[in-house]
C-alpha cells in the first residue's frame, strides 16, 4: 500500500496506536504528517533502512492509512462499484489491488480489498473516503464502518518478511491468503500486501494491543523499522505512483480533469471486465489520446527536485513530480509527467537538476512498468 503525499501545512499531527514504539527507536527524530498523523520519515539513516528491506525484512506503521469494514449480502456488490479491484471474484481470504475512480473514469485513489468472509471485506485506502463509500452505498444492503481508528496495522515488509513473521509466530499460507492468529495473546490478523515491488504481509490488531505486538516482532523477528524517505526509494524504484504528489486526487479545477489509469501507468488495474465499476464506461468509450504520460526515470546525477524540467530532443517534455537517491541504480530516479508524443520520440531526455544544468535521463524499467506493458500487449 502506498502512502499519500505529506501534510505540509498539518498543525500538532495525532499519535498513531504505534507512535510511542516507534518514537522509542528513533534516532533520527524526523518525522511528517499523513492524513493528520505522525509518520517517522527516518529511524536510523535512510539508506541502512533500504538495505535492510532488500535483504532481509523491516517493519512500517501503516496507521495512517484509512480502512472501512463492509459488511452485508451488497458488500461485494458496493465494492465493486467504489473500485476497480474485482471483490466478487475473490475468495475469503484473498486480497486484490485496484482504484478508485470518479465518472470521467480519472484516478481518484488507490485501493486495496480483502475478503474476510462471504460477507465481509476489509478496503484500504491512502487517503480517507467515506463521501464516496456512503453514495455507492444508496440502495444496498450494506453497513460501512470506519475502522481506522479502532485498529493498529504493522506492515512487515522485505525479502525476509515471511521469515520474520514464522520468527513471531504467525505464517502465511500463500501470497493471497489471509490468516490470524493469536501474538502473545493479541488476535491478529494478517493479509499479503506489496509495497511496490517488496513482498510483505500487514497484521492487524486492536489498537490497544499495539505495543505489545511491536515489541514481538522486534525481538523475536530481528527486524528494524522503516520510515518514509527510505519507502519512498523503494516505491519509486517499483513504479508506484503516490497519490497527491504523482497525479492530483482532489477535484480538478474548472475545465480539468484526473488523469486516467493508463495514464498514470496503472492500465492493469482497471480491466474493463473486472465488473461495472464508477467510470468503466467512460474509459471504454474514451475517444481522445492522452495527452500526458506518469513514467519513471533513472537520471544521471545524485539529486534533482521536484517540479524539475524534462527536456525531450532539447524542447519541454514534462517536469519532475517525486524523486529520490537510489542505492541500487546508483543515480537519483524519479516520476516525471511528459507528453505522449515525448516517450516514443527518438532523442536523450534530459531532466534540469537543482543547479539548473541538464542530465541525461532515460525510462526506468519497473515492476509496475512491466505488468502495464503485459497487459496492453494482451488487449491488442
Amino acid at each position: 500500500m502506498i502512502f499519500p503525499v505529506d501534510d505540509l501545512l498539518a498543525d500538532r499531527p495525532k499519535p498513531t496506536p504505534l507512535y510511542a514504539a516507534a518514537a522509542s527507536v528513533s534516532e533520527a527524530n524526523i518525522w511528517t504528517s499523513i492524513n493528520g498523523f505522525a509518520a517517522a520519515r527516518v529511524f536510523d539513516n535512510v539508506e541502512t533502512e533500504y538495505r535492510a528491506a532488500k535483504d532481509g525484512a523491516v517493519i512500517a506503521d501503516f496507521g495512517p492509512l484509512s480502512r472501512y469494514a463492509v459488511r452485508g449480502e451488497s458488500a461485494a456488490a458496493l465494492l465493486t462499484r467504489v473500485a476497480t479491484a474485482p471483490a466478487f471474484t475473490l475468495s475469503p481470504g484473498e486480497s486484490a489491488r485496484g482504484l478508485m475512480l470518479d465518472d470521467a473514469g480519472g484516478v481518484l485513489d488507490l485501493a486495496e480489498i480483502s475478503r474476510l468472509t462471504d460477507d465481509l471485506f476489509l478496503m484500504t485506502t491512502p487517503s480517507p473516503q467515506p463521501r464516496a463509500l456512503q453514495l455507492a452505498a444508496r440502495g444496498l444492503n450494506v453497513q460501512v464502518e470506519n475502522i481506522s481508528r479502532a485498529v493498529a496495522a504493522i506492515g512487515v515488509l522485505g525479502a525476509g518478511a515471511n521469515e520474520a513473521l514464522a520468527a513471531a509466530g504467525l505464517k502465511i499460507p500463500g501470497d493471497h491468503v489471509a490468516a490470524s492468529a493469536v501474538l502473545r495473546g493479541v488476535e491478529t490478523a494478517a493479509r499479503p500486501v506489496q509495497f511496490g515491488a517488496l513482498p510483505g504481509a500487514e497484521l492487524i490488531f486492536p489498537a490497544d494491543d499495539a505495543l505489545t505486538v511491536w515489541e514481538r516482532l522486534m525481538r523475536r523477528a530481528s527486524v528494524r523499522p522503516i520510515g518514509l524517505d527510505a519507502m519512498e526509494v523503494l516505491r519509486i524504484e517499483s513504479g508506484a505512483p503516490r497519490p497527491g504528489s504523482d497525479f492530483v486526487t482532489r477535484p480538478p479545477r474548472s475545465g480539468a480533469r484526473r488523469m486516467l489509469p493508463v495514464e498514470i501507468g496503472l492500465p492493469h488495474l482497471a480491466p474493463l471486465d473486472s465488473g461495472w465499476f464508477n467510470g468503466r464506461r467512460s474509459l471504454r468509450y474514451q475517444s481522445a489520446a492522452p495527452e500526458h504520460f506518469l513514467v519513471a526515470l533513472a537520471i544521471d546525477g545524485d539529486r534533482v527536485l521536484p517540479g524539475a524540467a524534462v527536456y525531450c530532443g532539447g524542447k519541454p517534455a514534462g517536469r519532475i513530480t517525486s524523486c529520490a537517491w537510489s542505492p541500487a541504480v546508483r543515480r537519483a530516479i524519479g516520476f516525471a509527467s511528459i507528453t505522449a508524443a515525448s516517450i516514443g520520440k527518438r532523442g536523450e531526455i534530459a531532466v534540469s537538476d537543482h543547479l539548473g544544468d541538464l542530465r541525461g535521463a532515460r525510462l526506468l524499467d519497473t515492476a509496475e512498468s512491466r505488468l502495464a506493458a503485459a497487459f496492453s500487449e494482451a488487449q491488442s
